[in-house]
């Protein structure tokens, strides 16, 4: 799939792979196998960076999202006959992970010290001075996700100094509009950007 893309757009633009360090499920991808994976990525030559993210499984959903657990916005999503099976298998399905800020970089930095291919580090990456020492320590760039959803300027906001932070606080709320456009529920709908990030 790699080269599919590198010989689609040759040099003309940048080839870049979303790729997974971690499964978070028992028995699943961990770390010693993936940044192998990476590595042969990387020798081939058919991709400019990896984005590293985690959690891609829909045995454990959460594990990508760390902060509060929308499960009641979730239920809502579902047909009325599905609702009450899904509150009360939720807690199961939907584990907390609390927050913290770039939570997947101690992992990042294993593929940091591994591989020469410029990396992304992605994860709960809110801060300005969260963004600079990633990019001192090596990192090529940083993803924002969330963040973006909650403020679409944030990166001119943190560029003029009039942000040191993202306003994000985490909730998740975002997550199960995804199926009628991704957007930040705290977000007034006159405040929204034109865009969809579900397709």
């Amino acid at each position: 799939m790699a080269r599919a893309a590198r010989d689609s757009v040759g040099d003309r633009l940048a080839v870049t792979a979303k790729f997974e360090m971690a499964d978070g499920v028992p028995g699943g991808l961990w770390l010693e196998d993936s940044i192998e994976l990476a590595r042969l990525l990387e020798s081939d030559g058919t991709v400019d960076a990896l984005q590293l993210t985690a959690g891609g499984s829909l045995a454990n959903p959460m594990f990508l999202f760390h902060g509060d657990v929308p499960r009641e916005e979730f239920a809502a999503t579902l047909p009325p006959a599905l609702r009450l099976g899904f509150k009360l298998a939720g807690r199961r399905f939907l584990r907390e992970y609390p927050f913290r800020e770039a939570y997947f970089r101690p992992w990042a930095r294993q593929f940091l010290a591994a591989l020469n291919i410029p990396l992304i580090l992605l994860g709960g990456v809110t801060r300005r001075d969260t963004m600079t020492a990633a990019v001192s320590e090596g990192f090529a760039f940083v993803a924002l996700g969330r963040a973006l959803l909650r403020e679409p300027d944030l990166v001119a906001r943190l560029r003029s100094g009039d942000a040191t932070e993202s306003l994000c606080v985490h909730c998740n709320k975002c997550m199960p509009t995804i199926y009628r456009g991704t957007h930040c529920v705290l977000v007034p709908p006159a405040g929204r950007p034109g865009l969809r990030l579900d397709g």
